[in-house]
């Protein structure tokens, strides 16, 4: 354990494969299609913050998402980023969201958190 961190295992290679054929080779948010190679393996509930290490809990997401995601749940990525719910969701968005949409409003995000902090700085 590093710094309160649970230590970690690497993905196998089967689990990989299992995430890969029921994506349908796709990022499970942007719904780009990649080779099985350039994919992370995501929690949906990060272990971090009590996700177990199954398949259920796992998903594959291209770089951009999962850097993007962090230590949200895929609960709380999905409502940030206006994605459908996961109860509504049978997989991968049916056409691919471009990373400009993704980048726009984490743009709105880290403005209206910077308006906020301006205001409490000038009390």
């Amino acid at each position: 354990m590093i710094f309160g961190e649970p230590t970690r295992k690497a993905p196998s290679r089967d689990l990989k494969e299992a995430l890969y054929k029921k994506q349908k080779g796709r990022c499970n948010y942007c719904g780009i299609k990649l080779s099985m190679s350039y994919f992370h393996v995501d929690h949906k509930t990060p272990v971090a913050r009590e996700g177990k290490d199954s398949i259920a809990n796992s998903q594959l997401l291209c770089g951009p998402c999962n850097t993007r995601k962090g230590k949200l749940t895929d609960g709380e990525f999905r409502r940030r980023y206006r994605l459908t719910p996961t109860r509504q969701t049978k997989g991968p968005p049916a056409r691919p969201k471009s990373q400009a949409y993704f980048e726009k409003i984490s743009k709105a995000i880290a403005d209206k958190k910077a308006k906020a902090r301006r205001r409490e700085d000038n009390w």
